[in-house]
């Protein structure tokens, strides 16, 4: 559990935002005895602010990690629909769907799409209750029943903290079957792996794609959750291929 939570904690502290934020209060702290140096870094943080919220540096940061994947094929059968856990916030005066966030609402309605064009097919949803008070996996098969998926078809795991945890503990479920795996186009490169180092062969089924070639030129806070993705997934990678080493 520490390791989970140092894990998470620097993950938070190397996204852009927290970069700048960190490389102005060392500025600041510099201006007096380092003033050369202080400025500099406080320049430095800005220009990378400014970077990092611009659309086109951002598609073109986040671009390589999304393009490996076509949408999925319908006409490819399955027999499980695997959707990863994201985020939600539990809120009983907003129906179950508004309790996600964006993310994982996409993550779903691609995974529900697939299900029904394999009417045979199981739905797999996953993820803990972190600080809320229910489980990720619960809020999505609340949602995926009210869509009129049955119970049955339904199989959660409440457990699983991250995308390591979820390929290890569907593994055995998982053996021999033919699965579609959905989440964001950025997650699924290093999603694969971690199910493919089970010995599975899942088919890739991005859910939500957020660079583009034609990239809006402005300067605002859909392109710096862009560069956050890029951040995250680049120091996931990093970290999943030194374990694997």
């Amino acid at each position: 559990m520490i390791a989970f939570t140092l894990k998470k904690i620097i993950g938070m502290l190397l996204m852009p935002i927290s970069l700048t934020l960190m490389a102005l209060l060392a500025g600041l702290l510099l201006l007096k005895h380092r003033p050369a140096l202080g400025k500099g870094l406080i320049s430095v943080a800005a220009l990378w602010l400014a970077l990092t919220s611009w659309h086109p540096f951002a598609d073109r940061w986040l671009a390589p990690f999304e393009d490996n994947f076509p949408a999925f094929d319908l006409k490819q059968p399955v027999s499980i629909v695997v959707v990863l856990g994201g985020c939600h916030a539990s809120d009983e005066s907003m129906p179950p769907a508004a309790q996600l966030c964006s993310s994982s609402l996409f993550r779903l309605i691609e995974g529900l799409r697939i299900l029904a064009a394999n009417p045979q097919a199981q739905l797999f949803v996953s993820g803990y209750a972190g600080n809320d008070s229910r489980p990720h996996a619960e809020v999505m098969r609340d949602i995926a029943l009210s869509m009129g998926v049955a119970a049955e078809r339904i199989h959660t795991f409440p457990q699983a903290r991250d995308t390591e945890e979820e390929a290890q503990l569907m593994t055995p479920l998982l053996i021999g079957q033919s699965f579609a795996l959905v989440s964001e186009a950025s997650h699924l490169p290093r999603a694969l792996v971690f199910f493919q180092r089970q010995g599975l062969q899942p088919i890739p089924a991005p859910a939500v794609r957020l660079s583009t070639d034609n990239s809006d030129w402005r300067i605002e806070a859909r392109a710096a959750l862009k560069s956050e993705r890029a951040m995250y997934e680049g120091i996931g990678q990093l970290w999943q291929w030194l374990k694997g080493a």
